[in-house]
């Protein structure tokens, strides 16, 4: 059995980008996740501007960008 650096419960994107930066500074990260499988849950998700920044030093937006458009603030 591999022994990890650090162990992460729950798979959010919050566990997610933290497993991919601890990756980044060679700490070994094991995430577990109680569910089977993935399942839609009718939920949305919302990326400010500084998540869209954690995601892009995390070298990952590149691959949301398409996908989502950005919303655009409005000024009355």
């Amino acid at each position: 059995m591999e022994e990890e650096d650090v162990v992460i419960v729950g798979v959010g994107i919050a566990s997610l980008a933290t497993a991919v930066a601890l990756k980044r500074v060679g700490i070994r990260a094991l995430v577990i996740e109680k569910s089977e499988g993935l399942r839609a849950t009718g939920a949305t998700l919302s990326l400010y501007l500084n998540a869209w920044s954690a995601m892009d030093a995390l070298g990952v937006s590149h691959k949301l960008i398409n996908l989502y458009a950005p919303c655009k603030r409005f000024l009355n």
